[in-house]
């Protein structure tokens, strides 16, 4: 997790970090549980160029294409919000999704 952060205050300034939370594992196909946390960051990129950055970082810490099918997610970079507008449904979906997001807005 601590790479990944690193990796991307290269590329955008964090402005806050929620504390991590530890979650069991949702879907069949994964067996270990997962670490989540929500960083509030500031972009001059536009949606999909910021998209394009986390799908990049996911690639050089190992993600595939397969990752979702295998079980073997190693990180997952979601973009919840965008200039207070709603852009991902996981924050509808996951209590633990709402929890991170709202303690850093």
């Amino acid at each position: 997790m601590e790479l990944t952060i690193n990796k991307l205050v290269e590329c955008f300034e964090i402005t806050n970090i929620s504390l991590q939370v530890n979650t069991e594992p949702v879907g069949y196909q994964f067996s270990s549980n997962f670490q989540n946390l929500a960083l509030k960051l500031l972009s001059k990129d536009t949606i999909e160029e910021t998209i394009a950055t986390f799908k990049h970082i996911e690639q050089e810490m190992g993600r595939k294409p397969d990752s979702k099918l295998t079980g073997i997610i190693p990180i997952d970079i979601d973009l919840i919000f965008w200039n207070n507008a709603l852009v991902h449904n996981d924050y509808i979906r996951f209590k633990y999704v709402r929890e991170c997001v709202n303690e850093i807005i």
